[in-house]
């Protein structure tokens, strides 16, 4: 996955200009979480920065970001020399976060496109643990995760909207998905991976999780050409998904 994103960090981070990242992607986002003013924010699979920057200007006390690439962190470094916001970016595979101190807990974890990368349900099970060692007690989870209601018929239609989907293997767990993305002039591709809704929420629900829930995409109300983005809202390709980490949560010793 490193690799994959490192060769398009560049033109992937020129895809953040679609409008769909403002009207639906970053809107949702942000009704998900809701108010963070104050708030200790981890961006798990954090890109550019893209969000991480948002939600800081928007208010957010302290957010630490890390991500696979180095390509994408170091854009992301690029970005806070540029205009420092006192943002902490880190190279790390999500499954491999190290333990952190209960002082340097999080209130709140944003999963943008992360828990779909999981090849394995194994690695999607590292993930959801590492995700809540570090959240404090009654901590939120906010991601975005491939739609598991999809059939691999509905993965068609999206041309539109700068991009293809399709099914590499017959649908299983942890099936994969390609995506192509037009950035700019380019042509960037990606997989992801099929689970069910069952798979994400028992991956969850060991890590600690509880009050997991699943949630449209919504369309912010102020957007020019509602009637574009319908089919989009009709056929996500994508959900939201939101879990509170147990108060009883003991945190994990990993070796």
């Amino acid at each position: 996955m490193a690799a994959a994103y490192d060769a398009i960090a560049r033109d992937y981070q020129r895809s953040k200009s679609s409008p769909l990242r403002a009207a639906i992607e970053s809107w949702t986002i942000d009704r998900l979480l809701g108010d963070i003013r104050g708030a200790a924010i981890f961006d798990a699979g954090c890109g550019d920065g893209f969000h991480a920057r948002r939600l800081q200007a928007a208010g957010a006390s302290r957010i630490a970001g890390v991500d696979v690439s180095p390509a994408m962190i170091e854009l992301a470094r690029e970005a806070e020399r540029r205009t420092p916001q006192g943002i902490q970016y880190q190279c790390c595979a999500v499954e491999d976060l190290p333990e952190l101190p209960c002082a340097a807990a999080f209130e709140v974890v944003l999963a943008a496109y992360l828990l779909h990368y999981s090849p394995t349900f194994e690695v999607l099970q590292r993930m959801c643990l590492r995700l809540a060692n570090v959240l404090e007690p009654g901590g939120r989870l906010v991601a975005l995760c491939e739609n598991p209601d999809q059939t691999v018929a509905d993965y068609a239609g999206y041309a539109a909207y700068g991009f293809d989907k399709s099914a590499v293997e017959p649908r299983a767990e942890a099936s994969r998905i390609a995506y192509s993305l037009v950035a700019g002039r380019q042509m960037i591709r990606f997989d992801t991976y099929y689970y069910a809704r069952s798979s994400y929420e028992r991956a969850l629900r060991e890590a600690g999780f509880t009050a997991i829930a699943w949630h449209p995409l919504q369309l912010d109300p102020a957007a020019d050409g509602a009637d574009w983005y319908a089919a989009y809202l009709r056929n996500p390709p994508v959900l939201g998904l939101t879990a509170v980490l147990s108060g009883a949560q003991a945190r994990v010793q990993f070796a």
